[in-house]
């Protein structure tokens, strides 16, 4: 049967590379604004900051802890609005009644926050064991505040398909932070304490210009409230809340399990774990690309999910990001020694931590698409039992091994937890929500792209190669990988009888 000049088959198929490619176009954009944002944070703060601190590395690593405190609240008060917004949204019932109500819950969680930070801010340092940094925690509460009171903008930002309004919103905010970094760092300087301070102000000081920015889009959390709809939507949220604590534990909990379970002292067992805080940061790149990817995927999942061929679209971007993600493993890994250099020398120590990272990071993105399905068919409560066994198994790893592999236990736990969440993940979806992943191919590219990795090194030191000439090797076989999964993926994934 035919359609004007395209088969009907065809049809559908073109219809999912157009909705794939502008998953795409909005994952660029989106990743324009958060990850060359972040990335241009990296060049800027952390990198700076490696030679800022070079002399007292704990400063690093409590830097790092209290970031991983800053994205925990955050995860937590945030209350998983974001998903809960684009789930009642895509209600036409609910759509003008979401999202005041969601702005209203989020702002009582949020002074409640404040309340129990003043409050308890004694009982907070006794269990940091900061030397005498009460001013960084509460600057550390007051951004994550800030940061929440804007999620839920940017949510409504992206389900309205607005992404260059995100863009230039969310990277004007980042270069007041990283330009005010510079200017506070270069002009006032002061000791490691007083320059972690100025890092937090800047930091303060670019949220609230985003907060004033979305000002239009948080006028509606104004209007009255239907808090007939508050039970439901809690319900819905409840265990999605689990799964980021759970989440962020799993990613940036290594540093405060370090601190604690070194052999050292706490200011010891800081300076120690700061090579894993730099090894991490090398490893940001791949986070970048999955957080930006993940922005642009979750409001695309929920707009698609009732599409008769919803599921192969699933499964065919989960290959897609297989690959792509397998191509920023081997451009990191293969040019490790050359990106170190952006990091102060005494910061380079354990760099062979930054594949097991990158491996770690692959996982969680793979566990975001192949998740998807518990928000869905609203089986969240599953998500967050998996979740949280996979933060314990993690835990456990840390503690039992820490104090005698270091941070080297932290890095292979990371891993471990993903693989096992993602494994789980799958196993489940398949029963209730079955999508035809291409397991056996999205093995192939990345079991090749991790021998590549071990390989090509060890091939280079048996034949002795010189530094250029291997640099030179490591480049044609990426591209020639990238040119691969053109051919065999790509351009045989594309409609052939569209006329």
């Amino acid at each position: 049967m035919a359609f004007g000049t395209i088969y009907l088959p065809d049809f559908y198929e073109l219809c999912a590379m157009l909705s794939l490619r502008s998953l795409a176009k909005e994952t660029m954009i989106y990743g324009m604004s958060y990850s060359l944002g972040r990335l241009l944070n990296f060049l800027l703060v952390t990198v700076y900051l490696t030679r800022v601190f070079t002399e007292a590395k704990a400063y690093f690593s409590i830097y790092s802890e209290l970031y991983f405190l800053i994205a925990l609240f955050l995860g937590i008060l945030s209350l998983r609005m974001e998903t809960g917004y684009f789930r009642f949204a895509s209600d036409t019932a609910h759509r003008s009644k979401i999202y005041p109500l969601a702005s209203q819950l989020v702002a009582i969680a949020c002074m409640v926050f404040l309340g129990l930070v003043y409050g308890g801010i004694d009982w907070i340092e006794s269990i940091l064991q900061y030397p005498n940094l009460r001013s960084l925690i509460y600057l550390a509460a007051w951004i994550t505040v800030l940061d929440v009171i804007s999620a839920l903008p940017f949510a409504h930002i992206r389900f309205e398909k607005k992404p260059l309004r995100y863009a230039w919103i969310k990277l004007s905010g980042l270069l007041i932070n990283i330009i005010l970094v510079l200017i506070f760092l270069n002009l006032l300087g002061g000791d490691p304490g007083e320059k972690l301070y100025w890092v937090l102000l800047a930091n303060l000081l670019g949220s609230l210009w985003v907060v004033v920015c979305l000002a239009p889009e948080m006028k509606a959390s104004f209007i009255q409230a239907d808090w007939t709809l508050a039970l439901k939507l809690l319900k819905y949220i409840g265990p999605l809340v689990v799964v980021t604590f759970s989440f962020i534990v799993i990613q940036y909990g290594a540093t405060s399990i370090l601190k604690y379970f070194l052999p050292g002292q706490i200011i010891e067992n800081l300076e120690a774990s700061s090579q894993y805080n730099a090894a991490m940061r090398l490893a940001v790149i791949m986070n970048l690309f999955v957080t930006a990817f993940n922005y642009a995927a979750e409001p695309f999942f929920f707009r698609s999910a009732k599409h008769e061929n919803a599921p192969h679209q699933f499964a065919r971007l989960s290959l897609y990001f297989l690959i792509t993600c397998s191509m920023i493993y081997l451009v990191t890994c293969l040019f490790v020694s050359d990106l170190a250099l952006l990091l102060d020398k005494n910061f380079r120590s354990e760099l062979h931590l930054v594949s097991i990272l990158l491996l770690a990071n692959i996982f969680m993105g793979l566990y975001s698409n192949i998740s998807s399905w518990y928000k869905l068919s609203d089986q969240n409560h599953m998500m967050a039992l998996v979740s949280i066994s996979g933060m314990l198994l993690m835990i456990l790893l840390n503690i039992l091994l820490i104090p005698a592999y270091g941070n080297e236990a932290a890095a292979y736990a990371n891993l471990t937890a993903y693989v096992f969440i993602c494994g789980m993940a799958y196993y489940q979806g398949q029963k209730k929500f079955p999508i035809p992943y291409q397991l056996v191919q999205m093995t192939a590219w990345l079991i090749s792209a991790v021998l590549l990795v071990y390989g090509l090194p060890l091939l280079y030191g048996f034949i002795q190669l010189d530094p250029l000439t291997s640099s030179f090797i490591s480049a044609m076989v990426i591209l020639l990988y990238g040119y691969a999964a053109y051919v065999w993926v790509y351009r045989k994934d594309r409609p052939t009888n569209v006329r």
